[in-house]
């Protein structure tokens, strides 16, 4: 019924499909499932207001958003536990794992009078385990400790538990990795005015919960903080980093992407850029082959890449945090430290760059795809 794959290039036409049958709709699962459907459609529009009207009418209607269609060929049935916002307050791992895992997805508030029917809702799915994607933020922390809750009372085995996920939170990783050899975490701050104490000049300031590098700027002068701290929202608090010069020796800025699946580090990709300021939307990797061409020695022999300095780091930072699975952004200095950027727990992992540009994605992809799966089909089947 909600099959969208003819509209997948126009979201506009997709959203107004599924208005129109939203308005011929009576059954109240039917009717939570394209409200689902209408918080995606209506972020790709951007329209993220709208789209959290259509989740919280979808979240009364239906806490469990299910698949499109449930199928018995599946090889694993998942319970994913999400808690309400837009894309980045959960790591979309839809577009990480294919057909073969069948994804029930449960919406958790953090209301512990609402337990008892999210539980039954998970049992009802009969999935082999769950997997907590709530990306750390500290206003989630009531929905993380209740999903995990929620989950072992359903009586499933549960991937990155155990409290971790709020352990990650930018001004708590310094603490959390010091004393890694040849990893540099650098010192951050939570701060709520001008007059809070923060790490010495140049820093790198945003608000608290922003992502994507909306809000961030570069500060080198008390008079600049002060300037962009009175130019917020009154109440606003945010994360104060030192900014470390990450240059590489050929003048241009490299941020790595990768992903750890029960302590093993896969690559995700690699930004090049002439700034500092660098996502991956932004490096414009389509316009520079050579650059492909670095990425894809990263892809596709990542410990022939890096010095040997490096892979310890990372091998070092996934015994610290201690998560089933979670990615991390860095650097590396000339000299070979890693630098870190950020922990996370709601990135974006996926297979949908073009292949006639990027082709050693694909199997790049792949392998952590088979990692998940192999991770998941562990935790289902070992001992409780």
């Amino acid at each position: 019924m909600l099959d969208l794959a003819e509209f997948a290039n126009d979201p506009s036409v997709a959203r107004s499909v599924l208005t129109e049958r939203l308005g011929r709709a009576s059954d109240p699962s039917e009717r939570a499932q394209i409200h689902y459907r209408l918080w995606e459609m209506c972020q790709v529009c951007g329209e993220p207001a709208a789209a959290l009207r259509h989740l919280d009418e979808a979240m009364q209607l239906d806490p469990m958003q299910r698949p499109d269609s449930v199928s018995s060929d599946a090889c694993r049935r998942i319970v994913v536990m999400n808690a309400p916002g837009t894309f980045q307050a959960n790591a979309p791992l839809a577009f990480l794992l294919d057909d073969t895992t069948q994804i029930f997805t449960l919406w958790v508030l953090g209301a512990p009078a609402a337990r008892g029917v999210l539980v039954a809702a998970v049992r009802a799915v009969q999935a082999e385990c769950a997997f907590i994607a709530i990306a750390e933020d500290e206003r989630q922390a009531q929905a993380l400790a209740e999903a995990e809750i929620i989950a072992h009372e359903a009586g499933l085995p549960v991937l990155n538990g155990n409290d971790r996920i709020m352990q990650v939170g930018r001004a708590r990783v310094p603490q959390l990795l010091a004393g890694i050899a040849d990893v540099l975490v650098p010192q951050c701050t939570v701060i709520r005015s001008f007059g809070d104490k923060i790490p010495s000049f140049p820093v790198l300031i945003r608000p608290l919960a922003s992502h994507a590098g909306d809000g961030l700027a570069r500060i080198d002068t008390k008079a600049e903080l002060e300037t962009y701290i009175r130019s917020a929202s009154p109440g606003t608090s945010f994360y104060v980093t030192k900014f470390i010069d990450f240059i590489s020796s050929d003048g241009l800025y490299r941020k790595y992407r990768v992903v750890f699946v029960e302590g093993e580090p896969f690559p995700v990709h690699l930004a090049i850029h002439d700034g500092w300021a660098i996502w991956y939307y932004n490096a414009k990797m389509e316009n520079f082959p050579q650059r492909r061409a670095e990425e894809a020695r990263f892809m596709t022999d990542m410990a022939g890449y890096f010095p040997f300095g490096v892979l310890e780091g990372l091998k070092a930072i996934a015994r610290a945090v201690q998560l089933d699975y979670f990615g991390l952004d860095f650097g590396v200095l000339p000299d070979g430290t890693l630098v870190v950027f950020e922990v996370e727990t709601g990135m974006i992992v996926h297979d949908r760059d073009p292949a006639d540009i990027y082709p050693y994605k694909n199997a790049a992809i792949a392998r952590i795809r088979h990692a998940v799966e192999a991770m998941i089909d562990q935790k289902s089947h070992a001992p409780s």
